[in-house]
């Protein structure tokens, strides 16, 4: 597992650290190196699902699933799938969207047709174009139904309604227009909730979120 600094940067938990075998975040003794190397794999169904047991909780979002098969054979096929998700409890007034990218090595099996013989999996904090193509993806169901239903001006009513708690919020909070707008739509536009999420979670925000 790996994280990796990109514009949303949110503290990954200690769970993700100890199970980490990035060998770039390995120091000491090279004998360490090679005991903690060995420590980090996982063999077998129940080691590796109790490693993912240890993880927090995550929410999918399967419209952001992508499969790429590299390799396919008789004998053997590799294949990788990558995606986004939610961290955390949906009781979480706060829930990091990661990124993951997961890939297997899988051989046929004649009880039960294939058998994982490597599997790894990479975390890290979604791009900036993830979070653009999450967001318009998963636009709330009702958004659509409202513009549907309603005359145009209720629509530019509400965008600009929205426009106007973003600029404030920005000023009060001094985080970029594009933070603003995530923690209010975090909060489903309930401004004093977001105001209480940012002061929460104030410190765990990358310095670039804010205006210079």
């Amino acid at each position: 597992m790996s994280s990796q600094c990109t514009n949303r940067s949110f503290r990954f938990e200690d769970a993700y650290y100890r199970d980490n075998r990035n060998l770039k975040r390995l120091s000491g003794r090279e004998s360490y190196h090679d005991e903690k190397r060995s420590k980090l794999l996982h063999h077998g169904k129940i080691d590796t699902v109790n490693l993912i047991t240890k993880l927090p909780p995550t929410e999918h979002d399967p419209a952001s699933f992508r499969l790429d098969s590299c390799y396919f054979s008789t004998n053997m096929i590799a294949f990788s799938l990558t995606g986004v998700f939610k961290e955390g409890k949906s009781t979480d007034k706060v829930r990091p969207l990661r990124s993951f990218y997961r890939s297997f090595v899988c051989v046929p099996d004649p009880e039960i047709q294939m058998t994982i013989i490597n599997d790894q999996y990479v975390i890290s904090n979604i791009t900036g174009y993830q979070y653009k193509k999450y967001f318009q993806q998963n636009r709330r169901p009702n958004d659509s139904a409202q513009a549907s239903s309603e005359p145009s001006t209720s629509s530019n009513n509400v965008v600009d309604e929205q426009t106007r708690m973003i600029k404030q919020f920005s000023t009060e909070s001094k985080l970029n227009l594009e933070w603003s707008k995530y923690c209010l739509d975090h909060a489903q536009w309930n401004y004093e909730q977001a105001a209480k999420i940012f002061m929460e979670y104030k410190d765990s925000i990358p310095k670039e979120a804010f205006l210079v």
